[in-house]
């Protein structure tokens, strides 16, 4: 497990962060920009999109696993979300239970919504999955944060001085094969 205290984010996660290669989001870019995948999309709007998710084969409900990506570039993960972002949390939470309601009859509280950190790319996206689902991987303590408390934790935010995620250690995994992994070692040590 690492503790990735703010110091440790502003010299070695952020730079990672910068330098992570533009190619390894393009087909999130080409999905935004309207190039790919539009058949798929259930929600779109000037803010985000709500799509089925690569990993779900699009049948089986119990097994739901959609994901909705924003279009402000300028978020790449959660240390990015500031008070401000409270109305596009708020809009995908809304329009990600309505979606999952209208298209498979998945009342409030059947679905868990969730923002990985670390992601597995970046580019701010959430992560909307059948409630009942369990064993998965990215759903797991250290990693995944509950959209709702991203939310509450940003209501309770000071209008002045450095925004919550900025300020907040966080603790997670880190696998072997993660680019961060050797440096927040190495900075643990």
């Amino acid at each position: 497990m690492v503790r990735e205290t703010p110091d440790l984010y502003g010299s070695i996660v952020k730079p990672y962060i910068t330098a992570f290669p533009k190619s390894r989001t393009q087909w999130v870019e080409n999905i935004l920009l309207g190039l790919s995948e539009q058949d798929k999309i259930l929600f779109s709007s000037s803010d985000f999109v709500i799509l089925p998710d690569m990993k779900w084969d699009r049948r089986t409900t119990s097994s739901l696993y959609l994901v909705a990506l924003v279009q402000d570039r300028g978020i790449r993960s959660l240390r990015d979300l500031r008070k401000q972002h409270i109305p596009l949390l708020k809009a995908i939470k809304s329009k990600g239970e309505r979606v999952v309601e209208e298209k498979w009859a998945l009342g409030k509280g059947a679905v868990r919504m969730y923002i990985h950190y670390q992601p597995s790319y970046y580019h701010f996206h959430v992560h909307i999955v059948n409630a009942n689902q369990v064993g998965m991987i990215g759903m797991a303590v250290g990693q995944a944060h509950l959209l709702d408390d991203v939310i509450s934790l940003l209501e309770i935010e000071s209008e002045n001085g450095p925004a919550t995620f900025e300020r907040m250690v966080l603790t997670y995994g880190l696998g072997d094969q993660h680019g961060l992994f050797e440096a927040m070692q190495a900075a643990s040590a």
